[in-house]
């Protein structure tokens, strides 16, 4: 009985033993940690909990990538700008470890950034008909620079681009009998102040082989009610046409000594029209041609300011005098480095009739208006030949 008695004794203190080694296991060790936290302002967050100003080193993780240490000697800011972060969901943790806190705490959260300026973009699109692609989407009218961007293994992995939109006076299409025959892939990009991140649109488009035809790619600059054919190979065309509306207005001949690659909408009333250039060729005997609507404004009071000189593609400048009614035609005079010239029309002059190298020329062009006096404007081009 003794043996027994002091064998339960023996039971009963290993047990109190046991339950007070318990108790002290359940103290939370985590106690002594720092209660990390931050907030967010829009792209920056701020560190804000209790401790910040004791806590000699804390760091900012984004995706588990250590990004900033915040450490007291080094007037830390307690902040973390994700403003050159690009849109996307981010995991970002701020995390310390003390002397108390030897594993460690952490405090972390799911960051938005938003694309805030997707929220003015289009959805860029276009549709095929024919050897045309047209640009079809909604807002096209009020992007100001769009273009189409071609690549594919026919043009040796280079690139085309081809600018549009209102501040280019594109006509949003693009001609496919340009191309050599293959497989390209297409797409529509956008770029601009407002839209900084426009979703470029892209087709695979296979260009066939239709007869070896080969067209011009004929285009033409609109400058107020003038317009001057300028595209590659003008000088060994012998004949394109204009059209207004579809009604055949002049013929362009290589033969006749009169043909200055121009149509002037003067005499229209305002109004807007469809002006069109189009060739036949033999290498392209279904034809091809190049369409732009044209505005032709009401009249509206003269405005001096608007006179100015315009380069196009190093060698062609037009003066614009808009609104500039009542200028002089006799008076008007162009300069190339002080030596007059005698231009295409009054108001345009094309640089390689004057000059037989590349360098720097300054054109300038003077006239007198009645209502505004003498006006003149100069701008200097880097003609390459």
């Amino acid at each position: 009985m003794k043996n027994n008695k002091l064998w339960s004794l023996l039971v009963f203190a290993l047990m109190l033993s046991f339950n007070s080694c318990v108790e002290d296991d359940g103290i939370d060790q985590d106690s002594d940690c720092p209660q990390l936290s931050f907030t967010q302002d829009g792209k920056v967050l701020f560190a804000d909990f209790e401790e910040l100003n004791n806590l000699e080193v804390y760091e900012w993780f984004v995706n588990d990538e250590l990004v900033e240490t915040e450490n007291l000697q080094d007037q830390r800011d307690n902040k973390l700008d994700l403003s050159t972060y690009n849109p996307g969901t981010y995991n970002v943790c701020i995390k310390a470890e003390t002397p108390d806190c030897p594993n460690g705490a952490e405090f972390c959260k799911e960051i938005v950034i938003e694309d805030e300026n997707n929220e003015s973009c289009p959805n860029l699109a276009y549709s095929r008909e024919g050897d045309y692609l047209i640009a079809d989407f909604e807002g096209i009218d009020t992007l100001g620079f769009y273009a189409w961007q071609v690549t594919g293994e026919p043009l040796d992995n280079e690139s085309i681009i081809e600018n549009e939109g209102l501040d280019f006076q594109g006509d949003n299409k693009f001609l496919l009998t340009n191309l050599q025959p293959g497989t390209y892939t297409i797409c529509l990009i956008s770029e601009s102040t407002t839209c900084t991140q426009a979703e470029p649109f892209c087709k695979e488009i296979v260009v066939e082989n239709t007869n070896n035809e080969t067209c011009p790619d004929l285009s033409f600059i609109v400058e107020g009610t003038l317009m001057f054919a300028n595209f590659s190979g003008i000088d060994q065309l012998g004949v394109y046409t204009w059209y207004v509306n579809g009604q055949l207005v002049e013929t362009e001949d290589l033969q006749n000594q009169d043909r200055d690659n121009m149509l002037d909408l003067d005499s229209y009333n305002p109004g807007t029209y469809t002006v069109c250039i189009k060739a036949e060729t033999t290498d392209c005997p279904n034809g091809t041609e190049f369409c732009v609507e044209v505005v032709i404004p009401e009249p509206q009071s003269i405005d001096c300011s608007v006179f100015d000189v315009i380069n196009y593609k190093d060698t062609i400048a037009i003066a614009t005098a808009l609104s500039i009614t009542d200028i002089d035609p006799n008076s008007i005079i162009w300069t190339i480095d002080g030596t007059a010239i005698t231009p295409i029309t009054p108001r345009v002059a094309r640089l390689q009739d004057h000059v037989n190298q590349s360098g720097t020329y300054e054109i300038c062009y003077k006239a007198v208006s009645q209502t505004c006096g003498t006006l003149e404007k100069c701008i200097t081009i880097d003609y390459q030949g």
